[in-house]
């Protein structure tokens, strides 16, 4: 495709859309502008300049302590949970420079980025990956990354960039990529550089040996308290003896930074009467430090438990709360049953709330909340208990004030809440298309957030859990409508095909809720061993995979023998609980589960073993425990050219490029019957799921389309019906253009394109078909069913009955080989508007009867879980009868 194909462009929209996880912008907003006349120090230090003048890659360290500008000097200030991350600040690096240069954003890193979704955004080492390539391009030049407050990086991916750097610049490769990084000057960020400490890559420090450097900042902070105090001189109409005064008194102070000048003035801009009196009471105390100054800001709160809990929300989310999810979160109790109950503030109205009541402590933009700075966050909360018991805090009665364990607890508790309101069993969510699942998260602001993370708080809270605790764990965990619209709002897209069936059991041990798998495990009527109905995979396997070793320990321990777990049980891929123990690397769980009795040689229906993806993971320690368990030994390369094998004989597209990743493995290779991975995956006489479709990218890589339209034809449909059945809208729109295809196909159901799309309420997709005037709108498969028939069968699809009504040429009253008409199937489904679609036609017979003599009214009393109660007054209102 060249690059200025539509449908390229929609994917590479949906690349920067998912590299999004929070606007550059807005984090730059935080930090306030450059004052003329400061940051001088910088870009006329010898060491700026010269790493600016550079051709080949190099790095610029600056090292500070807080509230000394560097921020201001970076304008990019990381101080909250997502932001902490090297994976988001490489993610967000790749999101700026698509948009500048959208060449850079080649078919190649498209398909990578669709074939490994979400899992691709939070691999650090994938988007690194992508990030050294880009570097690479002809059409790239230089590429300047900043990386600002580096030591607030959480510690697996400051590891993680530390590691990346030292290979990077140890490698030296042609590129044109320049690193700038400021962080403070701790001790284990000056060990993790130390590699690199070389002629080549200069390093500033702006503490203990950069004197020079820290005076020449001190003279630049008393340029940014002259341009302050003009500005304030002017909102406020001061006088010249005024303004001396309150400049006087500024530059008095002792241990000024920026940060410190910020607070203050802030305070004294809120505060002061506009007189001389006034100034010199302002300045008379002023704070001698940044942690004086927030004891004062929030000694100031008129509602200390609530300013305490609006604080815990903020330091334990796991991303900024919207000011929507904020309310919620601040507003919840115990006590509330719905929406409803909470009576909640417009938003302006909470913006000035918060600001009452903590101050500048907190801050708002783009209506995201925050707290003033990473230094805030760091003055309220201790991690070490002894000391806050000891009085550690001194005499600043909110130094310390928080514990993590418990602002977890806090946040647990307010997201239960919300999940057990009774909207959620009452009135779940009906449809899962993107447009409904985002108008109803809209509708509860706080779905998204607690769906996503109420376990996270749970399991980091450590709490001790209590029968009231334990009922609402196990209220939120068991199978109803409110778990159906948490957990499906949870799955989305991002976790591959949605399990219908999905016990309490399984639940808890996906989420490690011990509590809950402990109650659970003490009955005797559970079914340990039962799998979900997509994936074919066990509590165990869930639990084993996301690293929850209390439920593996707790599983294994209390079923004696460990037979009862069936610990060698496979998925649909034959892969077993220590399989998955692998992928991941857990090495604890791996012991367990050996210990248990699980077989490192087993192999799976690829013809792996857990050695293998051990392997793939790329964790020594998991690769050597395993090793000594294998019956047969074997050469990496060689289990891994197997297992490219097996992965493409099997369709499992995400597993070959994962392999093809590691350069390690020849596409071209082949098997001792003379067959290549395309010629394994053609030869399969299974579906290739096209949600992962590494097998298509392959084949496509090497210009292979006879062998794509045939990885995709198996179970007798064509690309054209896949592609109508999965939303590909871009896929459809090219088979469409080449004029090549059947656009009418029936598949060995008798069901065409048009069928498919209806039923699952793809509209572009249904557009494009009707268009042509080449499909038949009234077709019938095996069943008798019409493209009507299909799309009035289910909830929420009335765009496309609404669609096909349109034409004119539908035929509405159709009846299938059981005599049911789209009316009765839209009855039966509760689909209150599809129905009121229909009888506005005038052509559908309200009171039809199907083979077994039931009617639309009939259908309607069948007890679903959708509005049936709508429907019946609808049909006896438009004359029904009963």
């Amino acid at each position: 495709m060249g690059s200025d194909d539509p449908s390229l462009a929609g994917r590479r929209r949906d690349v920067l859309k998912a590299l999004c996880m929070l606007s550059c912008r807005e984090r730059k907003d935080r930090n306030p502008d450059r004052v003329p006349g400061t940051c001088e120090w910088f870009v006329n230090h010898e060491s700026f300049r010269q790493w600016q003048e550079q051709k080949s890659s190099t790095m610029l360290w600056v090292s500070a302590t807080p509230g000394c500008g560097k921020s201001v000097l970076a304008k990019y200030l990381d101080d909250f949970e997502d932001q902490k991350s090297a994976t988001v600040a490489v993610s967000s690096i790749l999101q700026q420079l698509f948009e500048q240069k959208p060449i850079l954003l080649s078919q190649d890193i498209v398909e990578r980025f669709e074939l490994y979704g979400k899992r691709l955004t939070e691999s650090f080492g994938e988007l690194w990956d992508i990030l050294l390539t880009v570097s690479r391009n002809t059409n790239a030049g230089e590429i300047i990354c900043m990386f600002d407050a580096f030591d607030e990086c959480e510690n697996t991916t400051q590891s993680e960039l530390a590691k990346a750097l030292r290979k990077f610049f140890g490698s030296r490769t042609g590129s044109g990529l320049k690193f700038l990084i400021t962080s403070r000057p701790w001790g284990k960020i000056r060990r993790s550089f130390q590699p690199l400490y070389i002629p080549e890559v200069p390093a500033i420090h702006l503490t203990g040996e950069g004197e020079i450097e820290t005076a020449k900042i001190a003279k630049e902070i008393d340029v940014y308290i002259r341009a302050r105090v003009r500005n304030i001189q002017e909102s406020f109409h001061l006088s010249p003896d005024e303004v001396q005064l309150l400049m006087d008194r500024l530059l008095g102070a002792r241990n000024r930074t920026y940060l410190w000048v910020h607070l203050v003035l802030d305070m004294i801009e809120t505060s002061i009467h506009i007189d001389e009196a006034g100034i010199k009471a302002a300045t008379s105390v002023l704070p001698q430090s940044v942690e004086e100054a927030y004891e004062k800001i929030l000694s100031k709160s008129y509602d200390v438990q609530e300013s305490k809990r609006l604080l815990s929300i903020i330091v334990a989310a796991t991303r900024p709360l919207t000011l929507a999810e904020m309310a919620v979160a601040l507003t919840i109790r115990k006590e509330h049953a719905s929406y409803r109950d909470l009576n909640l503030k417009s938003e302006e109205r909470f913006r000035e709330y918060l600001r009452d009541l903590c101050g500048l402590f907190v801050t708002v933009v783009s209506s995201k909340v925050y707290l003033l700075h990473q230094t805030a966050k760091e003055f309220l909360v201790m991690d070490d208990p002894g000391l806050v018991a000891k009085g550690a805090g001194g005499r600043l009665q909110w130094k310390w004030s928080l514990r993590l364990e418990e602002c977890h607890r806090s946040l647990f508790e307010i997201c239960a809440w919300h999940l057990l309101l009774k909207e959620f069993e009452e009135e779940p969510i009906k449809s899962f298309q993107p447009q409904d699942l985002h108008e109803y998260i809209q509708k509860h602001p706080f779905l998204d957030y607690s769906a996503r993370n109420w376990a996270i708080h749970f399991r980091l809270s450590k709490i001790n859990v209590d029968d009231a605790a334990k009922d609402s764990l196990l209220a939120i965990c068991k199978d109803s409508q409110r778990r159906y619209t948490w957990f499906k709002t949870y799955w989305g897209s991002d976790h591959g095909k949605y399990p219908w069936i999905f016990t309490t059991l399984m639940v808890a041990s996906y989420f490690g809720i011990e509590p809950v798998v402990r109650h659970l495990i003490a009955r005797n009527d559970v079914a340990l061993c039962s799998t979900d109905s997509s994936h074919k995979r066990s509590a165990l396997s869930w639990a084993s995979e996301n690293g929850h070793e209390g439920v593996v320990k707790l599983m294994l321990s209390s079923c004696q023998p460990p037979e009862r777990l069936r610990v060698n049980m496979g998925d649909r891929y034959g892969r077993t609980p220590l399989s998955y123990a692998a992928m991941s690397g857990n090495v604890a769980i791996a012991k367990m589960l050996l210990k248990a009795g699980a077989r490192a040689s087993l192999e799976d229906k690829l013809g792996m073993t857990p050695l293998s993806y051990a392997i793939l993971n790329g964790n020594e320690t998991v690769i050597t425990l395993l090793e000594r368990k294998e019956d047969k030994k074997s050469s990496a390369e060689s289990t891994m050219q197997k297992m490219l094998l097996s992965a493409a004989g099997m369709g499992d597209g995400m597993l070959v490029m994962r392999l093809l990743r590691t350069k390690r493995v020849d596409v071209n290779g082949v098997d001792e019957r003379g067959l290549t991975p395309l010629d394994r995956a053609i030869e399969n006489t299974g579906e290739v799921d096209l949600e992962t479709t590494g097998l298509i990218s392959v084949a496509a890589q090497h210009g292979s389309k006879d062998v794509i339209e045939r990885l995709l034809e198996r179970g007798g449909r064509t690309p054209l019906s896949w592609a109508a059945i999965k939303g590909h809208v871009d896929i459809v729109q090219l088979l469409l253009d080449s004029k090549k295809v059947d656009i009418d196909p029936r598949d060995s159901e008798g069901r065409t394109p048009l069928s498919h799309a209806s039923q699952w309420e793809h509209s572009d997709i249904m557009q494009l078909l009707l268009i042509t005037e080449k499909v038949d709108i009234n077709s019938r498969d095996s069943g008798g069913r019409t493209p009507l028939s299909r799309a009035a069968s289910g909830y929420g699809r009335e765009a496309a009955v609404k669609l096909l009504l349109e034409t004119g040429k539908v035929d509405v009253d159709s009846k299938d080989s059981h005599g049911r008409t789209p009316l009765t199937w839209a009855a039966g489904y509760g689909n209150v508007e599809c129905v009121r679609l229909l009888l506005d036609t005038g052509k559908a017979d309200i009171n039809s009867k199907d083979s077994e003599g039931r009617t639309p009214l009939s259908w309607a009393q069948t007890d679903r879980w959708w509005d049936r109660e709508a429907v019946k007054r609808l049909l006896l209102d438009r004359g029904a009868t009963k």
